[in-house]
């Protein structure tokens, strides 16, 4: 072996042979690679301690040494850049060097082990004379103390970045948290203000035009600072992150949508603020036909951008859990909303501009037939009718004549032959019933188109008049009315108000009034002292239009047209009240009374409807039915009375009878029905393509009946279309596992459409 040179003392050692029992440790360790001994650049590492002088044959790049240390004695270098400085050792020498093994064995550098020979530094071993205090020490010192010192440099420097990464991304975390609650509290006001602006449409209390711009205006400002702050380059990068950065893209797209239809739609909302201002639209019954039409246009512009920002809306990701939390989920939903119940106000306006014109009159006049009906005996769209009138429309005015009583009815109750022919379906329904020919039956179905061409057939046929449509209204919509203007006056002083107008003649007059004559010259007496009350002028025009608005809504007010074109647009609304052509699930539930008596005024229902997703999308659907009839003792016999029986003995338990119907989507399938917990068979049938089962049933005085019927829905949509049925008393709905729409709402129709 070699000598190595140590502080100035030749020490020499030979390695002894080696010992075959001996394990090396760097040749049996499975745990040790190749890669464990080299460089990055692939070269093998040298075993040899920086520490230890080398042959003075292999050349030491001292130049290279003083330039990273900056000195050749001190070392501000680490372990690796030491290592590398080292020359590397020919191949045969170093294969031929052992190693010091801790225990005195021979190892891979040779020299003396633990308790003999050379140290690490080449001094004595642990029990020689000399313990590391050659030249060779010193060097090993200061290499391990220039290690340290650079590790700590090093880790300082690290910290320090750290932390100014810290300091920026807070930063940026803190400046789109700030811009979050900036643009939130933007489009908050923006949306609250758009919820005045819908509730002025709605209402029909357009304010004047310099009003209407100035909020217009207002909403725009709001809107596009919301845009602004959600559309710098920060808020781009946070909503790309994964996850996280959902809200921030939600948020992103809704106010930029939010944003374009202020631009866009909401300026031609103040185009409204001429034609329909009450002032100018409106004089007691004369409408300013010129100046609704002038709002078609207008109206049009803006439902279609109040489209585009729902759409948008609907596009925009909900972001689940964290959508919740964050509110963006619950903004979405607001905007779609809100969108769609302001386009649908406009889409009235749109309407009313496009159709209302000529159904005023203003072109040639127009005239309608005026039913008031009688829920007290209940048919599918009201109840029969109670009494009638014409209504004239001329260049947008409006006047009411021959208002009288259902004894008066033009040709009898009962005309001589059929006024129109039935076919199909509806033949095999509602046949047996001539509602062809009897004037109180005419209305047995809930599409009212249907029922308008029966009732201007019947009228043709016992007048000879022709005329242009129909319009029904029940003594509830009467008392919205007399509330939007005053209270009613009769001849012999007598006030009607809002709050006793339905009792008075769906009850009350049953038992003060005994004979039949003398009640229809009083129900024309109501009729007459509320037209005259609306006609004064003096009702609201806001007010008024909320009123026919409600009614509208609540089935209470229809129109039908003989005219194509007008009946067409009708039917898409409230106020046409047709049946649904779509594939939507579909609930509608009917009772009519099969008695010929006035008890439905006390007849109570509640009605629920649950749906189970099944395989497939189809949806298990379970509707309970709950009729009460809570006639009192003491009415008279012609509330009570039983036309279906020939000896009902004056029915003096004011036992009611009643046919109920139950209306579901197209396509679906009935599976059974329980009435008071016994299954019962229902005749099936169909009408304008809707399932439909119906059954008769008696009530008792303080008796309620459960009906509950299991159907199969093709579609479970999370959307129900429920029309109700207006009743005396409005029925308790309870819908559960999907939300409900009426059929003619915007997401009803659009449903339709796509269907």
């Amino acid at each position: 072996m070699t000598a190595q040179e140590s502080g100035g003392t030749d020490q020499s050692t030979t390695a002894p042979e080696a010992d075959p029992h001996v394990t090396d440790p760097h040749v049996t360790d499975p745990h040790v690679t190749d890669s464990d001994f080299t460089d990055s650049d692939g070269e093998v590492r040298s075993s040899v301690d920086p520490a230890v002088p080398t042959d003075p044959a292999a050349p030491t790049d001292v130049t290279a040494l003083t330039h990273l240390t900056g000195s050749t004695g001190s070392a501000a270098l680490t372990d690796r850049d030491v290592t590398r400085l080292i020359p590397r050792q020919p191949s045969a020498e170093r294969s031929a060097q052992g190693d010091i093994s801790l225990d005195g064995v021979v190892s891979r550098r040779g020299g003396a082990g633990r308790d003999g020979g050379a140290g690490r530094d080449g001094s004595a071993g642990r029990d020689g004379s000399d313990d590391r205090q050659g030249d060779g020490g010193g060097a090993a010192d200061a290499t391990a103390a220039g290690a340290a010192e650079g590790w700590g440099h090093r880790h300082r420097q690290l910290v320090g970045s750290a932390a100014a990464l810290v300091v920026v991304v807070a930063g940026l975390v803190g400046w789109v948290a700030v811009h979050a609650l900036l643009a939130r509290e933007q489009l908050d006001q923006a949306r609250s203000r758009i919820a005045v602006l819908q509730r002025q449409v709605l209402t029909g209390d357009i304010p004047a035009q310099a009003e209407l711009r100035a909020q217009v205006a207002a909403i725009g400002t709001r809107a596009r600072s919301a845009r602004s702050l959600t559309a710098d380059p920060v808020w781009s990068v946070f909503g790309h992150l994964p996850w996280a950065g959902c809200p921030l893209r939600s948020a992103s797209v809704l106010a930029r949508a939010f944003g374009t239809m202020t631009d866009t739609g909401l300026p031609a909302v103040a185009d409204l603020g001429d034609g329909l201002n009450p002032a100018r639209l409106r004089h007691q019954l004369t409408i300013n036909v010129n100046a609704l039409a002038g709002a078609r246009a207008p109206a049009q512009r803006a439902a279609a951008a109040l489209d585009a920002l729902r759409a948008a809306a609907q596009a925009a990701p909900d972001c689940g859990w964290i959508g919740r939390v964050t509110g963006v989920s619950a903004a979405r939903a607001e905007v779609v909303d809100r969108g769609e119940r302001l386009a649908g106000a406009l889409d009235t306006v749109s309407l009313a501009a496009r159709i209302g014109p000529g159904m005023l009159g203003a072109d040639r006049p127009r005239r309608y037939l005026l039913i008031v009906q009688n829920p007290a005996e209940s048919r599918a769209n009201g109840g029969i009718i109670g009494g009638f009138g014409l209504l004239t429309a001329q260049g947008g005015q409006l006047t009411l004549s021959g208002i009288s009583g259902n004894g008066s009815l033009p040709g009898g109750p009962t005309q001589a032959s059929p006024v129109l022919a039935l076919n199909g379906s509806f033949a095999a329904r509602y046949g047996a019933f001539w509602p062809d020919r009897v004037w109180a039956n005419a209305n047995l179905t809930p599409d009212y188109p249907t029922a308008g061409r029966l009732y201007t057939g019947l009228y043709k046929a016992g007048t000879g008049v022709k005329v242009d449509g129909t319009i029904s209204l029940d003594p509830t919509a009467l008392a919205y009315l007399l509330r939007a203007s005053r209270s009613a006056v009769l001849p012999d002083g007598q006030v009607v108000t809002a709050g006793n107008l339905v009792d008075l003649v769906e009850s009350k007059a049953y038992a003060t009034i005994p004979t039949v004559a003398g009640r229809d010259r009083f129900f024309a007496e109501v009729g007459q002292a509320a037209y005259a009350a609306v006609e004064s002028g003096s009702g609201n025009t806001t007010k008024l239009l909320s009123a026919l608005t409600q009614a509208a809504q609540e089935g209470r007010l229809l129109v039908s047209s003989n005219h194509a074109d007008e009946q067409d647009a009708l039917s898409g609304t409230a106020l046409g009240g047709a049946l649904p052509t779509g594939n939507e699930p579909y609930l509608a539930v009917v009772t009519q009374n099969a008695a010929a008596s006035k008890l439905d005024y006390w007849l109570r229902r509640r009605v629920s409807y649950q749906v189970r997703p099944m395989p497939g999308g189809a949806g298990a659907v379970t509707i309970v039915v709950k009729l009460t009839n809570t006639a009192p003792d003491g009415l008279s016999a012609y509330v009570r009375n039983r036309g279906d029986e020939e000896n009902s003995d004056g029915n003096p338990l004011a036992q009611n009878n009643i046919w109920l119907s139950i209306y579901t989507g197209r396509g679906s399938l009935f599976a059974g029905a329980r009435l008071d917990g016994h299954y019962i068979a229902m005749d099936a049938g169909t009408e304008n393509g809707l399932p439909v089962v119906s059954t008769y049933l008696t009530l008792d005085r303080g008796q309620t009946r459960t009906l509950v019927l299991k159907v199969l829905e093709p579609h479970a949509e999370p959307v129900v279309a429920v029309r109700p049925q207006p009743l005396p008393f409005p029925e308790q709905i309870l819908v559960q596992g999907v939300r409900v729409a009426p059929p003619w709402s915007r997401r009803a129709i659009d449903r339709r459409q796509g269907s």
